[in-house]
């Protein structure tokens, strides 16, 4: 069966999002305003250093001019060599004496704190996981509009529909997994990294699909993750493109200061659940004759267009 392009796709996710957009913003709005934070935290980060550049160089500037004879002044001798020379060898023995306590103790910061670098990226990985969390639910939601156009858009709750006790646990699993397997094909190059992630990327639909009418505690976590491996066979290429095709409305939301974003995350996330939509054919769906009846079939070309 002939897949669709990523003009098909985008053209099936703005027919979803006509008529949806101010509840799909709101199901985006917080991946949105954290890419909003992140343009103005990067314009913040730029201002700054250019502030500090030009006031170094300014500094730089007036100080040499200080020391810079004049035609029609003083005379430079051998006495100002001496003076810099014990200027110098003061702060040479200054930085050879200092330690990290004193330095903190001169700028008023105690030193008896503790600074635990593996205590922020544990924050770093939680705060990421609560965020996986939330775009696991706009994901699923989009996709049920997609098979019911009936279906209303509840922002508040589908955002976090999956901070609940059924699915909480497995699909944790499933993204600790993924983190784990991902990590340790990155520790060989980036790129393996890179393709194992998209290789990776429909674990999270597919569990959706069987959880409608298989009993996911008889499932670990790894068999989303396999079968995700399986049904993305010749279709990583496919994704990666898709990707590319909105670097062009990425650039343009960073123009308007992240405004953008508002807009380019529901018709990013739609398009993904078409994606899998075309990929999947439905096939863990209860309906189908089950995934294990309709394995799925990789030709050879298939084979050599995967990455």
């Amino acid at each position: 069966m002939v897949n669709k392009t990523s003009a098909e796709l985008k053209a099936e996710a703005k027919g979803i999002l006509r008529g949806r957009w101010k509840d799909a913003v709101l199901l985006n709005i917080v991946p949105s305003l954290l890419k909003i934070l992140a343009v103005w935290s990067v314009i913040f980060v730029l201002i700054l250093s250019f502030i500090a550049a030009f006031t170094f160089f300014s500094y730089l500037d007036s100080s040499t001019n200080g020391y810079r004879t004049e035609q029609a002044g003083d005379v430079f001798d051998d006495s100002d060599l001496e003076d810099w020379d014990d200027e110098f060898d003061d702060l040479e023995d200054y930085n050879y004496s200092i330690n990290s306590t004193d330095f903190l103790d001169d700028l008023g910061v105690n030193s008896s704190v503790n600074i635990m670098p593996n205590g922020s990226s544990i924050f770093s990985w939680l705060f990421n996981l609560v965020i996986g969390f939330m775009t696991i639910g706009i994901s699923f939601t989009f996709l049920e509009v997609y098979r019911n156009p009936n279906r209303k858009i509840q922002p508040k709750n589908d955002q976090f529909r999956m901070f609940n006790g059924k699915d909480f646990v497995p699909l944790l699993l499933v993204q600790i997994l993924i983190s784990v397997f991902t990590f340790l094909w990155s520790l060989l190059f980036v790129i393996p990294g890179i393709i194992k992630g998209y290789a990776y990327s429909q674990s999270f639909y597919i569990y959706k699909d069987l959880s409608e009418h298989t009993d996911t505690q008889s499932l670990s976590a790894n068999n989303y993750i396999t079968e995700s491996k399986l049904l993305m066979e010749g279709h990583k290429g496919r994704l990666f493109y898709i990707d590319l095709s909105f670097l062009g409305w990425e650039l343009v939301s960073v123009l308007t200061l992240g405004i953008g974003y508002l807009f380019l995350e529901p018709y990013k996330n739609a398009t993904k659940a078409a994606f899998y939509r075309d990929i999947s054919k439905d096939r863990y769906l209860a309906e189908t004759a089950g995934y294990e009846e309709n394995p799925i079939e990789v030709t050879e070309e298939d084979e050599w267009t995967s990455f």
